[in-house]
């Protein structure tokens, strides 16, 4: 029993040892945790200032707008678009917004926009490229996806063939007849541009039927060449066998019908009609 008595005292010094030993560590985290907020705050604060300063710095404010691969478009329709005014500053101006404004012209296919620090912007214009009019109502500008974009000017010139056979009612109320007689007529045209050979290295116009396929007529001599509606390439390389050969033998055409790539058929000129 006295030895019992004798222990529980030293027991009890232990005890509170540990317990101090615990309240300092506590302590001593909570002060750490204390000290990062504090250093936290502060750099949170400069951050802010600096952001501040470098919002109301004259030196980042938008004074040059650079237009690069305009051709059809002018420079000032593109910046009229993109509505860049009052020399904004360089960090809070808007590319997306930009972007999107310039994009609605109907002659831009795609836009780039970059900031070019401290004070510039550039904006790079990729303008579509037409492969052909489309004669509908009226004739509209037509590019190598089959993009209608815009129509064709008054002042425009009309260097690119002509594809008809369609209108506008047709294309709006019955698309599904109107695409695919669409396709062929720029596959086609992507062929002979591909591969120029006589006599269809200039075409005036390219005639879409559902009965006949694809049409076309030489620009110089007004050929009317039929040309169905497959296999392109080996049929233009057969038709050049051909009219090499006419030309040798001083045989003018009048059509020559490619349909059928294994019966070829050239109709002549008759004198009466000369």
């Amino acid at each position: 029993m006295s030895e019992g008595k004798f222990f529980r005292p030293d027991r009890i010094k232990r005890g509170d040892h540990r317990t101090s030993e615990a309240f300092q560590k506590l302590l001593w985290k909570m002060v750490r945790i204390a000290g990062n907020l504090l250093l936290l705050l502060c750099l949170c604060f400069a951050g802010y200032q600096g952001y501040v300063y470098l919002l109301e710095d004259s030196l980042f404010q938008v004074k040059e707008v650079d237009v690069r691969g305009c051709k059809k478009i002018s420079e000032r329709t593109i910046l009229s678009l993109a509505k860049i005014e009052g020399m904004p500053n360089l960090f809070t101006l808007s590319l997306k917004g930009i972007a999107t404004r310039v994009a609605s012209h109907p002659w831009v296919d795609h836009v780039t926009l970059r900031k070019i620090f401290p004070n510039r912007v550039l904006i790079q214009v990729e303008e579509r490229k037409p492969i052909a009019i489309l004669q509908l109502d009226e004739p509209y500008y037509i590019d190598s996806k089959g993009v209608i974009f815009s129509q064709v000017g008054d002042q425009d010139e009309y260097n690119f063939p002509i594809l008809t056979g369609l209108n506008k009612q047709v294309l709006s109320q019955d698309p599904s007849q109107a695409e695919p007689l669409l396709v062929k007529a720029l596959e086609f045209l992507k062929i002979v541009q591909q591969e120029p050979l006589s006599p269809l290295e200039d075409i005036s116009e390219i005639r879409m039927g559902k009965t006949f396929g694809i049409q076309c007529f030489t620009m110089a001599e007004g050929v009317e060449v039929k040309m169905g509606w497959d296999q392109f390439g080996e049929k233009l390389r057969r038709l050049s066998l051909i009219w090499s050969d006419l030309q040798k033998r001083g045989i003018a055409a009048q059509s020559i019908d490619c349909s059928d790539l294994k019966r070829m058929v050239v109709k002549r000129i008759s004198h009466k009609s000369r």
